[in-house]
């Protein structure tokens, strides 16, 4: 509101000073050339105070728009912050299900091999040598055969968390002859 208030005190100043000035004359020339000079300086004063509404417009909207863009970049850090938290979550969730799952496994498993043992010692000790043996190399096979694939599935975990970009180095280096050119 301050800024329009010079432009309004100019405007009734010179009216004023136009008309006082008119007052003493009688000339209705005179009175035409007030009223028009009166019209030109309202005329000017309003595209003067257009153009200040014009700018106060234009740096309200870029206030806003600055406002508006930097709240969409806030939405989108946190959005990206709970996308984040919630994919590690969910792969903490995983995780401990498979160790789960593993260890329910790995249980079973020690449990049939120490079943499969005892059944071969028992045959053992009740004079059924052969097939005590047999039971006693059945049951170690399955078990070198479950910790093959534990390493197995070690190496394969262990290659998918390298990086993308990890150099890979050749299995045996061979060093270059001077006289090789390639």
């Amino acid at each position: 509101m301050l800024k329009y208030l010079s432009g309004i005190l100019i405007i009734q100043t010179a009216t004023v000073a136009m008309t006082l000035a008119a007052m003493k004359s009688d000339d209705q020339e005179l009175w035409l050339a007030v009223l028009l000079l009166a019209f030109i300086i309202g005329l000017v004063t309003a595209f003067w105070f257009s153009s200040i509404a014009n700018h106060a417009k234009k740096d309200a909207l870029a206030n806003a728009k600055d406002e508006f863009n930097r709240e969409r970049e806030k939405l989108r850090v946190n959005a990206e912050r709970q996308k984040t938290r919630l994919i590690r979550k969910s792969h903490e969730e995983i995780r401990k299900e498979t160790n789960r799952a593993h260890a329910r496994s790995s249980f079973k498993l020690g449990a049939g091999f120490i079943g499969i043992v005892a059944a071969g010692s028992l045959m053992i000790f009740t004079q059924f040598l052969t097939l005590g043996l047999l039971t006693l190399a059945v049951g170690g096979g399955a078990l070198g055969g479950y910790l093959m694939r534990v390493r197995q599935e070690i190496i394969s975990r262990n290659k998918m968390n390298l990086p993308v970009n990890a150099a890979k180095k050749p299995v045996i280096e061979v060093p270059r002859v001077k006289g090789d050119s390639s």
